[in-house]
Protein backbone atom coordinates (compact mmCIF):
# COMPACT_ATOMS: atom_id res chain seq x y z
CA UNK A 1 0.00 0.00 0.00
CA UNK A 2 1.56 3.34 -0.91
CA UNK A 3 1.93 6.37 1.36
CA UNK A 4 -0.99 8.42 -0.61
CA UNK A 5 -3.51 5.41 -0.18
CA UNK A 6 -2.36 4.91 3.83
CA UNK A 7 -3.14 8.96 3.91
CA UNK A 8 -6.35 8.70 1.97
CA UNK A 9 -7.70 6.12 4.38
CA UNK A 10 -6.77 7.83 7.44
CA UNK A 11 -8.55 11.06 6.51
CA UNK A 12 -12.15 9.31 6.15
CA UNK A 13 -13.42 9.16 9.61
CA UNK A 14 -12.17 13.09 9.73
CA UNK A 15 -13.57 14.29 6.64
CA UNK A 16 -17.25 12.00 7.11
CA UNK A 17 -17.77 13.95 10.40
CA UNK A 18 -16.92 16.82 9.08
CA UNK A 19 -19.44 16.43 6.29
CA UNK A 20 -22.00 15.40 8.95
CA UNK A 21 -21.21 18.60 10.54
CA UNK A 22 -21.41 20.32 7.03
CA UNK A 23 -25.03 18.64 6.42
CA UNK A 24 -26.75 19.01 9.39
CA UNK A 25 -25.96 22.99 9.65
CA UNK A 26 -28.76 25.06 8.01
CA UNK A 27 -28.66 28.66 8.74
CA UNK A 28 -27.59 31.38 6.68
CA UNK A 29 -27.22 35.21 6.85
CA UNK A 30 -24.19 37.31 7.92
CA UNK A 31 -21.68 35.32 9.91
CA UNK A 32 -20.71 37.80 12.81
CA UNK A 33 -17.72 36.11 15.57
CA UNK A 34 -17.44 37.36 18.36
CA UNK A 35 -13.86 36.52 20.18
CA UNK A 36 -14.34 33.04 20.49
CA UNK A 37 -17.64 32.78 20.34
CA UNK A 38 -20.49 33.32 17.56
CA UNK A 39 -23.75 34.68 16.67
CA UNK A 40 -25.20 34.54 13.35
CA UNK A 41 -27.66 36.91 11.92
CA UNK A 42 -30.61 35.91 9.76
CA UNK A 43 -33.48 37.93 8.29
CA UNK A 44 -36.58 37.24 10.78
CA UNK A 45 -34.25 34.26 12.88
CA UNK A 46 -33.11 36.31 15.74
CA UNK A 47 -35.47 37.40 18.54
CA UNK A 48 -35.57 41.74 18.82
CA UNK A 49 -34.26 40.69 22.50
CA UNK A 50 -30.99 38.86 20.94
CA UNK A 51 -30.44 41.86 18.16
CA UNK A 52 -30.21 44.32 21.18
CA UNK A 53 -27.53 42.43 23.08
CA UNK A 54 -25.66 41.95 19.84
CA UNK A 55 -26.28 45.98 19.15
CA UNK A 56 -25.17 46.79 22.63
CA UNK A 57 -22.31 44.20 22.45
CA UNK A 58 -20.85 45.92 19.25
CA UNK A 59 -21.38 49.26 20.16
CA UNK A 60 -18.96 49.06 23.01
CA UNK A 61 -15.90 47.22 22.08
CA UNK A 62 -13.43 47.19 18.64
CA UNK A 63 -15.03 44.92 16.07
CA UNK A 64 -13.53 44.20 12.72
CA UNK A 65 -15.45 43.40 9.54
CA UNK A 66 -13.48 40.86 7.15
CA UNK A 67 -15.40 40.39 3.81
CA UNK A 68 -15.12 36.34 3.05
CA UNK A 69 -16.22 33.51 1.08
CA UNK A 70 -17.76 30.00 1.00
CA UNK A 71 -14.51 27.92 1.31
CA UNK A 72 -15.13 24.88 2.99
CA UNK A 73 -14.55 23.66 6.27
CA UNK A 74 -11.72 26.84 6.26
CA UNK A 75 -14.45 29.32 6.00
CA UNK A 76 -18.15 29.16 5.76
CA UNK A 77 -21.31 29.74 7.23
CA UNK A 78 -22.55 26.45 7.95
CA UNK A 79 -20.06 24.84 10.46
CA UNK A 80 -18.80 25.77 13.83
CA UNK A 81 -16.83 28.49 14.37
CA UNK A 82 -17.46 29.58 10.59
CA UNK A 83 -14.47 27.20 9.50
CA UNK A 84 -10.93 26.04 10.13
CA UNK A 85 -8.98 29.52 9.20
CA UNK A 86 -12.23 31.78 10.17
CA UNK A 87 -11.78 30.54 13.99
CA UNK A 88 -7.91 31.35 13.67
CA UNK A 89 -8.78 34.55 12.87
CA UNK A 90 -11.47 35.11 15.18
CA UNK A 91 -8.60 33.66 18.00
CA UNK A 92 -5.97 35.95 16.50
CA UNK A 93 -7.92 39.69 16.81
CA UNK A 94 -9.37 38.61 20.05
CA UNK A 95 -6.09 37.98 21.76
CA UNK A 96 -5.55 41.46 20.30
CA UNK A 97 -8.65 42.87 21.70
CA UNK A 98 -10.72 43.06 19.13
CA UNK A 99 -14.09 41.13 17.79
CA UNK A 100 -14.43 40.19 14.31
CA UNK A 101 -17.16 40.29 11.83
CA UNK A 102 -17.75 37.72 8.70
CA UNK A 103 -19.53 39.00 6.07
CA UNK A 104 -19.99 35.92 3.46
CA UNK A 105 -19.84 37.29 -0.03
CA UNK A 106 -18.60 36.06 -3.47
CA UNK A 107 -14.59 35.72 -3.83
CA UNK A 108 -14.54 38.16 -6.31
CA UNK A 109 -16.26 40.76 -4.13
CA UNK A 110 -14.64 40.05 -1.02
CA UNK A 111 -11.98 41.11 -3.20
CA UNK A 112 -13.11 44.35 -4.68
CA UNK A 113 -14.96 45.63 -1.27
CA UNK A 114 -11.65 45.21 0.58
CA UNK A 115 -9.18 46.85 -2.38
CA UNK A 116 -11.65 49.63 -2.38
CA UNK A 117 -11.92 50.08 1.37
CA UNK A 118 -15.30 49.07 2.49
CA UNK A 119 -13.63 45.88 4.31
CA UNK A 120 -10.01 46.43 6.27
CA UNK A 121 -9.60 42.87 5.51
CA UNK A 122 -10.04 39.10 3.69
CA UNK A 123 -9.14 35.61 3.49
CA UNK A 124 -7.78 33.37 3.20
CA UNK A 125 -6.03 34.59 -0.19
CA UNK A 126 -1.83 33.44 -1.56
CA UNK A 127 -0.03 36.22 -1.80
CA UNK A 128 1.09 37.02 -5.98
CA UNK A 129 2.99 40.17 -7.05
CA UNK A 130 -0.37 41.27 -8.05
CA UNK A 131 -2.45 41.27 -4.52
CA UNK A 132 1.19 42.58 -2.86
CA UNK A 133 0.57 45.98 -5.08
CA UNK A 134 -3.38 46.16 -4.47
CA UNK A 135 -3.39 44.90 -0.56
CA UNK A 136 -1.01 44.76 2.64
CA UNK A 137 0.35 41.89 2.87
CA UNK A 138 1.17 40.81 6.25
CA UNK A 139 4.81 38.83 6.94
CA UNK A 140 2.59 36.18 8.58
CA UNK A 141 0.26 33.99 7.07
CA UNK A 142 -3.11 32.54 8.62
CA UNK A 143 -2.59 29.00 7.10
CA UNK A 144 -1.04 26.70 4.55
CA UNK A 145 -2.67 24.80 1.97
CA UNK A 146 -1.08 21.37 0.82
CA UNK A 147 -2.49 21.27 -3.15
CA UNK A 148 -2.65 17.30 -3.93
CA UNK A 149 -3.62 15.18 -6.68
CA UNK A 150 -6.73 12.93 -6.10
CA UNK A 151 -7.02 9.67 -8.19
CA UNK A 152 -9.31 6.26 -8.40
CA UNK A 153 -7.59 3.86 -6.49
CA UNK A 154 -8.72 1.50 -9.33
CA UNK A 155 -7.31 2.99 -12.15
CA UNK A 156 -3.88 3.61 -9.99
CA UNK A 157 -3.47 0.56 -7.61
CA UNK A 158 0.38 0.95 -7.46
CA UNK A 159 -0.29 4.62 -6.29
CA UNK A 160 1.21 7.91 -8.62
CA UNK A 161 4.53 9.40 -7.75
CA UNK A 162 3.29 13.15 -8.76
CA UNK A 163 5.22 15.86 -6.79
CA UNK A 164 4.91 18.14 -9.44
CA UNK A 165 3.08 19.32 -12.50
CA UNK A 166 5.32 18.36 -15.05
CA UNK A 167 4.84 14.43 -13.84
CA UNK A 168 1.87 14.70 -15.33
CA UNK A 169 3.46 14.53 -18.40
CA UNK A 170 6.19 12.34 -17.38
CA UNK A 171 3.33 9.44 -16.67
CA UNK A 172 0.73 10.50 -19.65
CA UNK A 173 -1.94 11.85 -17.41
CA UNK A 174 -4.71 13.93 -18.50
CA UNK A 175 -6.07 15.79 -15.19
CA UNK A 176 -9.33 18.11 -14.73
CA UNK A 177 -9.37 21.14 -13.62
CA UNK A 178 -12.05 24.31 -12.89
CA UNK A 179 -12.13 27.28 -14.79
CA UNK A 180 -10.46 30.31 -13.05
CA UNK A 181 -8.99 28.03 -10.57
CA UNK A 182 -5.24 28.70 -10.27
CA UNK A 183 -4.21 24.90 -11.90
CA UNK A 184 -5.39 25.92 -14.76
CA UNK A 185 -2.65 28.88 -15.39
CA UNK A 186 -0.31 26.26 -14.36
CA UNK A 187 -0.94 23.84 -17.03
CA UNK A 188 -1.48 26.35 -19.80
CA UNK A 189 2.19 27.55 -18.84
CA UNK A 190 3.56 24.19 -18.77
CA UNK A 191 1.79 23.20 -21.55
CA UNK A 192 -0.36 19.65 -20.14
CA UNK A 193 -3.50 19.28 -21.81
CA UNK A 194 -6.52 19.30 -19.25
CA UNK A 195 -9.92 19.00 -19.49
CA UNK A 196 -11.12 22.03 -17.84
CA UNK A 197 -15.12 22.01 -16.41
CA UNK A 198 -17.24 25.04 -14.68
CA UNK A 199 -17.22 23.65 -11.10
CA UNK A 200 -16.15 21.16 -8.51
CA UNK A 201 -18.79 19.13 -8.96
CA UNK A 202 -18.59 18.39 -12.66
CA UNK A 203 -14.74 18.21 -12.25
CA UNK A 204 -15.40 15.38 -9.32
CA UNK A 205 -17.96 13.65 -11.43
CA UNK A 206 -15.83 13.95 -14.39
CA UNK A 207 -12.93 12.38 -12.37
CA UNK A 208 -15.10 9.79 -11.24
CA UNK A 209 -16.36 8.48 -14.48
CA UNK A 210 -12.75 8.08 -15.70
CA UNK A 211 -13.20 11.07 -18.02
CA UNK A 212 -9.46 12.20 -16.15
CA UNK A 213 -7.08 10.99 -14.65
CA UNK A 214 -6.48 13.17 -11.51
CA UNK A 215 -7.88 16.42 -10.12
CA UNK A 216 -5.44 18.79 -8.13
CA UNK A 217 -7.49 20.47 -4.60
CA UNK A 218 -6.36 21.84 -1.62
CA UNK A 219 -6.83 18.48 0.92
CA UNK A 220 -8.66 19.51 3.53
CA UNK A 221 -11.07 20.91 0.47
CA UNK A 222 -10.83 18.59 -1.78
CA UNK A 223 -11.81 15.29 0.77
CA UNK A 224 -14.75 17.44 2.07
CA UNK A 225 -15.94 18.27 -1.91
CA UNK A 226 -15.28 14.86 -2.82
CA UNK A 227 -17.65 13.64 -0.23
CA UNK A 228 -20.58 16.18 -1.03
CA UNK A 229 -20.74 15.61 -4.69
CA UNK A 230 -20.10 11.94 -4.89
CA UNK A 231 -21.11 10.79 -1.03
CA UNK A 232 -19.33 9.80 2.29
CA UNK A 233 -18.62 6.27 0.64
CA UNK A 234 -16.76 7.35 -2.17
CA UNK A 235 -13.57 8.20 0.21
CA UNK A 236 -12.66 4.42 0.03
CA UNK A 237 -12.50 5.06 -3.26
CA UNK A 238 -9.89 7.33 -3.73
CA UNK A 239 -6.25 8.12 -2.52
CA UNK A 240 -3.87 11.35 -2.63
CA UNK A 241 -0.36 11.66 -4.08
CA UNK A 242 2.46 13.87 -2.19
CA UNK A 243 1.71 17.60 -2.25
CA UNK A 244 2.82 19.35 -5.13
CA UNK A 245 2.64 22.87 -3.50
CA UNK A 246 2.65 24.04 -0.40
CA UNK A 247 1.13 27.47 -0.06
CA UNK A 248 1.27 30.39 2.80
CA UNK A 249 -1.98 31.51 3.15
CA UNK A 250 -2.84 35.20 4.05
CA UNK A 251 -5.35 37.86 5.25
CA UNK A 252 -5.01 40.74 2.80
CA UNK A 253 -5.65 44.06 4.32
CA UNK A 254 -6.75 47.25 2.20
CA UNK A 255 -4.35 49.91 1.52
CA UNK A 256 -7.61 52.19 1.14
CA UNK A 257 -9.27 51.60 4.67
CA UNK A 258 -8.25 54.29 7.17
CA UNK A 259 -7.41 51.61 9.62
CA UNK A 260 -5.55 49.32 6.99
CA UNK A 261 -2.44 50.39 7.76
CA UNK A 262 -2.73 50.09 11.74
CA UNK A 263 -3.89 46.50 11.57
CA UNK A 264 -1.34 45.07 9.47
CA UNK A 265 1.78 46.82 12.08
CA UNK A 266 -0.43 45.45 15.11
CA UNK A 267 -1.15 42.14 13.91
CA UNK A 268 2.50 41.60 12.76
CA UNK A 269 3.22 43.35 16.34
CA UNK A 270 1.41 40.23 18.01
CA UNK A 271 2.26 37.61 16.27
CA UNK A 272 5.67 38.43 17.35
CA UNK A 273 4.69 38.44 21.44
CA UNK A 274 5.65 34.40 22.85
CA UNK A 275 1.64 34.40 22.57
CA UNK A 276 1.52 34.91 18.79
CA UNK A 277 4.48 32.67 17.97
CA UNK A 278 2.61 29.79 20.21
CA UNK A 279 -0.11 29.76 17.90
CA UNK A 280 1.85 30.20 14.63
CA UNK A 281 4.04 26.87 16.08
CA UNK A 282 0.57 25.19 17.05
CA UNK A 283 -0.49 26.19 13.52
CA UNK A 284 2.49 25.85 11.62
CA UNK A 285 2.52 29.19 9.86
CA UNK A 286 5.75 30.39 11.61
CA UNK A 287 8.66 31.17 8.94
CA UNK A 288 10.79 28.28 10.36
CA UNK A 289 8.16 25.75 9.94
CA UNK A 290 7.21 26.85 6.70
CA UNK A 291 10.89 26.45 5.39
CA UNK A 292 10.88 23.01 6.90
CA UNK A 293 7.46 21.22 5.20
CA UNK A 294 8.78 23.19 1.39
Amino acid sequence: MTRAVQRAGYRVGTFVFVALMYAHAAFSGVAVAYAGSYVVQSDGLNTTTQQAQISHRVANEDKIRFAVAEWPPMVTETMANFGKHAHRVTEIFAAMGYRVQFDFLSWQRSYELTKRGEYVGTFPWLSTPERARDFLVPRYPVAQAYQRGFYRKSRFPGGLDVTRFEDLRTLGLRPVGIASYWQENEFIKLGIEAEIVANPESAWRFLDAGRADILFEEEEVGWLDLMRNLGPDATQAYAITEPITTDSMFILISRNHPDGPRLQAEFEAFMDTPRGQLMCVRWDICETHIAEHN
